[in-house]
């Protein structure tokens, strides 16, 4: 398993940045990828990889204390919300092992639609989020 995984943004896709030396997750722009699951794989993948890590090395919940998760979407279709949900998941069962998880939730003011988006994530994982109107 790799330390960071960096996927650049496109038109359609956000930037994700997964970094586990910084202990930040970081999902920003617009999402709406032709082939959304070939796209969020290797996130999901890097996620998964350091669930099984976390759970097979239990020194791991020590070594990392907690995560921070900045999601920074301007727009998102029905299809990425699903992928978002399954790293939100991920990222639950993580918490379940004992590392905090930190939301952090930024959205346009101006876009009630995005803010309810994160709102309805929240409560699916049982995470609270901490929300930002930018």
């Amino acid at each position: 398993m790799n330390d960071t995984l960096f996927i650049d943004a496109t038109e359609f896709t956000p930037e994700i940045h997964l970094n586990l030396s910084q202990r930040k997750l970081t999902f920003k722009g617009v999402s709406r990828p032709e082939d959304v699951i070939k796209f969020y794989h290797p996130a999901i993948q890097w996620l998964k990889d350091l669930e099984q890590k976390i759970r097979n090395q239990g020194d791991m919940r020590y070594a990392i204390p907690s995560f921070h998760v900045e999601f920074r979407m301007s727009y998102f279709n029905s299809a990425s919300s699903k992928m978002l949900l399954e790293i939100l998941q991920i990222l639950r069962r993580i918490k379940e092992m004992g590392i905090d998880i930190i939301v952090d939730w930024y959205y346009d003011a101006n876009d009630e639609a995005m803010y309810e988006d994160g709102m309805d994530l929240s409560e699916a994982v049982d995470i609270a989020f901490n929300f930002h109107a930018c």
